[in-house]
């Protein structure tokens, strides 16, 4: 590598005077090595006139561009055998690809210069800048591609199953897949299927928004709990509630329950056994060890006239039963709740009845006046759905849940899980 120039000086007004003389002595790669500005010429210090002196020397083999050593390499390596035998080798498929590539580059430009004619066959003006491209016929002839929805099938049903109706619109849905098993589960616990459809719905419409699809089921039991009337603004006043149902029905067992539920906490309770078919000894002998007061009364007369000398915190009454052929039995046990104040009727219904029965049941003792419905042997079945229709379309308000060993105020969310687990 030759390490040896020759500093030139170069000498001018200006910078831009100088630098054609260093191109044109020492080359375009020429290095400056300095540079130094001053005054000279004038007459006393006056009228002197700027300059430029530079110093300059041609560029060694390893200062100057890539390009230009590159090129020198290439030039010595292509003359070697071995680069020369491969540049043989490819030269038919060189002259192919170049012969395509020219096939292109015509259509291309083609393409170009109809896109640059306007809708007379004109080169659209530019003003300034000279004819440019029409970029509308361009884009007319720009291919445009539709977003498409991938088709239903194509969704792995783990995310399918829980998209909600916005999030799936274009796939032939309407609501998410597993709604509809949970709408399923809900008829067989019991409810109708208009009901049942008539809750997911609202859940779906009016709960999704709100939260995220995979709640969907907390959604649904949320809607069917709200929609459950339940016992409420009781007070702190004294209480006069009588059960009635059929036979069988379990209200005995409610009476029971729920006096001795009371009289855990001392509260005076008096139960009223209304005509019992054993005179009530069953209720005294359960009852009576636990400070619970019964009266077993022949009529209502002789029941309010013992009430009368009492002032408990809860009277429970026993009433007859009563199934829909007994007409007159309604009819007087109607009379004799009127006549012992009662102001809270709560109809025993077993969770296992049907929706057919609990309807014609509630029919025939409607006269009585019935405001509550107690949920009766809860512990021989979990879907007790047809007692807790009656009570949403009824308007009727639960009361109760009652088992073989306990008795708690109906609570709706645990209610509604056990309807749809």
């Amino acid at each position: 590598m030759d390490t040896t120039s020759e500093t030139k000086t170069f000498r001018g007004r200006s910078l831009e005077e100088v630098l054609p003389q260093i191109r044109a002595d020492l080359g375009a790669d020429a290095i400056v090595v300095r540079r130094r500005e001053g005054l000279a010429g004038g007459i006393g210090g006056f009228f002197q006139r700027s300059y430029v002196e530079v110093d300059a020397r041609a560029a060694f083999e390893d200062e100057k561009p890539l390009e230009a050593r590159n090129d020198r390499a290439t030039a010595e390596g292509l003359s070697s055998p071995a680069i020369r035998a491969l540049v043989d080798q490819a030269a038919p498929f060189a002259d192919a690809l170049a012969s395509a590539q020219g096939s292109v580059s015509e259509r291309a430009h083609e393409v170009l210069m109809a896109a640059a004619q306007g809708a007379a066959g004109e080169v659209v003006p530019a003003g300034l800048y000279g004819p440019q491209p029409n970029r509308v016929a361009i884009e007319d002839a720009a291919p445009v591609y539709e977003p498409v929805a991938p088709p239903a099938e194509m969704i792995p049903p783990a995310v399918n199953e829980f998209l909600p109706e916005p999030a799936r619109e274009g796939m032939g849905a309407e609501r998410p897949n597993v709604a509809d098993a949970h709408e399923e589960r809900l008829v067989a616990a019991g409810l109708s299927a208009g009901l049942a459809k008539d809750i997911v719905a609202e859940a779906v419409a009016h709960g999704l928004p709100f939260a995220q699809p995979r709640g969907i089921k907390k959604l649904i039991r949320t809607t069917l709990a709200r929609r459950m009337p339940v016992m409420a603004d009781l007070g702190g006043e004294a209480r006069t509630i009588a059960f009635v149902g059929a036979g069988g029905s379990g209200k005995t067992s409610a009476t029971e329950r729920l006096a001795a539920a009371y009289a855990n906490v001392d509260a005076d309770v008096v139960v009223v056994a209304l005509r019992a078919t054993d005179g009530g000894v069953g209720l005294s002998s359960r009852l009576e060890p636990l400070g619970v007061s019964v009266i077993a009364a022949a009529d209502a007369e002789q029941a309010a006239r013992r009430l009368a000398r009492r002032e408990a915190t809860l009277t429970i009454v026993d009433a007859p039963a009563a199934g829909p052929a007994d007409k007159a039995a309604v009819a007087q046990i109607a009379a004799d709740l009127r006549t012992l104040g009662v102001n809270e009727i709560h109809l025993t219904l077993p969770a296992t009845l049907s929706a057919a029965a609990a309807d014609e049941l509630a029919s025939a003792l409607a006269p009585l006046g019935i405001t509550h419905i107690a949920l009766t042997h809860a512990d021989q079945t979990t879907r007790p759905g047809a007692p807790v229709e009656l009570a949403v379309s009824g308007r009727r308000a639960l009361s109760y849940v009652c088992s073989r060993d306990a008795i708690a105020p109906v609570d709706p969310d645990e209610l509604a899980k056990q309807l749809l687990p």
